[in-house]
């Protein structure tokens, strides 16, 4: 397993054939259209991590359109530069970003089981990205990769990111 300690981390490579992909993401985003009404939010907070894998497939289906983080921060997603670095993520509406905390600090203890971001790097699309808790996380492997999450030491979070073409 690959432990990640910088927030500001590296491209993956992504595996397998876009059409499969676009299949899932098509399925996905009707099953996240279709389980929600438009006025009435919630949190990520305690929902499975199946809820944020259906989050993650929906806001999969945006990133072709060009928008900039600039355009999700005007749509009320939260969105962060860490260390004014090249690395920008956003988290949808009413669903916080994970805290940071520099070792020997650790995470919350009250943060949400799984996390879901969007990232970018130098201003150009690059993820989607999902985290989840140590304590829900058994080894599965990131479907981009193939490989198992990777550790972010500093968000106590295993990540598994679905990055843009190969």
């Amino acid at each position: 397993m690959e432990t990640i300690a910088n927030p500001s981390y590296g491209r993956g490579q992504r595996k397998g054939t876009l059409p499969g992909v676009l299949m899932v993401v098509s399925a996905c985003a009707l099953v996240a259209a279709c389980s929600q009404l438009p006025t009435s939010p919630s949190s990520a907070a305690g929902r499975p991590a199946t809820s944020a894998l259906v989050e993650t497939g929906a806001a999969f289906s945006a990133q072709n359109n060009g928008q900039s983080w600039q355009d999700f921060q005007a749509r009320g997603w939260n969105c962060r530069t860490p260390n004014n670095g090249p690395v920008t993520v956003c988290s949808p509406p009413n669903n916080p970003l994970p805290a940071i905390a520099i070792p020997p600090a650790q995470p919350p203890d009250d943060r949400p089981q799984t996390v879901t971001l969007k990232r970018w790097r130098n201003g150009v699309f690059e993820a989607n990205v999902l985290l989840m808790r140590p304590e829900i996380y058994n080894g599965q492997r990131c479907e981009s990769t193939g490989q198992p999450f990777s550790y972010i030491v500093v968000l106590g979070y295993f990540e598994c990111a679905h990055t843009v073409g190969d």
